[in-house]
């Protein structure tokens, strides 16, 4: 049975006194997506480079993430093209150049606000259901929060658009035969009429917006045994490859059963999910897998980064 916000209420409130608004961890390794990947061409790698938001973000309720320059609804800033030479002889196509993940630098546009309402959508490994997940590998469990708030009349809008859009970038993978976590990410690059490196900005209309709520929780917990993996705790967000915030966690269990993956979202209020189960008109967002044992097939759920 799911848990009632009744139920950890206590824990929750330690939860948020532990996390830090101004946090923002870039995950390390690369066990699971999202990771940096080997350059192309003997290029550089980017393993020690961070990731770029690339998509546009809305701040829930406010305050400073990580290295973002963010403004409010009214004053959004501009969108920070990369600077630098592009990179080629990507495998997507060797003779192109891009942008890329972990070795250049940019930031779409980011703003900070209250009231959010959002669309919870949940890692492509667990959402299908299809991916095989065992005992003892690792399995990421991922959630974004995408914007359902409407900004009409805030945003100006751009062109002949009806709705308010942002700019930002269409971050793509550079390696279709390696797997998504060690793949180098990127978007094309271009030469201007002077001969200089250009970038490619793609409009985001509203409804793609991803959202940072600062006081995010998670807990997983077995339906079988009630036994608490994770117990509840605050959660960080992450920029994963395709430059969205994410908020994702790595989870290894060592007993075969049906566990529910809770995230809890104080500062927002969910319109609905792709998957599982999120409280309309509440903050909190299920989801069930089953877990077998590891004797019983083969492989983990690693899984795709959240795109």
């Amino acid at each position: 049975m799911k848990r009632t916000l009744a139920f950890i209420a206590a824990a929750a409130l330690m939860g948020m006194l532990a996390f830090s608004g101004s946090a923002f961890a870039y995950r390390p390794g690369c066990d699971a997506p999202p990771c940096g990947g080997g350059g192309g061409g003997g290029r550089p790698t980017p393993e020690e480079g961070a990731q770029n938001l690339s998509v546009p973000g809305i701040l829930v309720p406010g305050g400073p993430l990580g290295t973002l320059v963010c403004g409010i609804p009214s004053d959004v800033p501009d969108l920070v093209p990369p600077t630098g030479t592009p990179l080629t002889g990507y495998e997507l196509d060797p003779t192109a150049y891009y942008w890329v993940q972990k070795v250049h630098t940019w930031q779409a546009p980011c703003f900070s606000d209250t009231g959010v309402e959002v669309f919870g959508a949940w890692g492509d490994n667990i959402e299908g259901g299809d991916a095989n997940l065992t005992t003892g590998a690792p399995i990421r469990v991922e959630i974004v929060l995408y914007n359902r708030s409407d900004y009409l009349g805030t945003i100006p809008l751009v062109g002949e658009n009806t709705v308010p859009t942002l700019p930002g970038y269409d971050v793509v993978k550079l390696q279709p035969s390696l797997e998504d976590r060690v793949s180098a990410w990127g978007h094309l690059a271009g030469l201007d009429s002077e001969d200089a490196w250009v970038a490619f900005p793609k409009d985001f209309a509203q409804s793609d917006w991803v959202v940072y709520d600062a006081d995010m929780q998670i807990e997983i917990y077995s339906e079988d045994t009630g036994a608490e993996p994770v117990p509840l705790q605050a959660i960080g967000p992450e920029i994963n490859a395709s430059g969205k915030i994410v908020y994702g966690y790595n989870l290894r269990v060592t007993e075969a059963g049906t566990y529910t993956i809770h995230f809890i979202a104080p500062n927002v209020t969910f319109t609905g999910c792709d998957a599982g189960t999120c409280v309309a008109d509440g903050n909190d967002a299920y989801i069930d897998i089953v877990v077998t044992a590891k004797n019983t097939g083969g492989g983990g759920g690693g899984g795709k980064p959240n795109r």
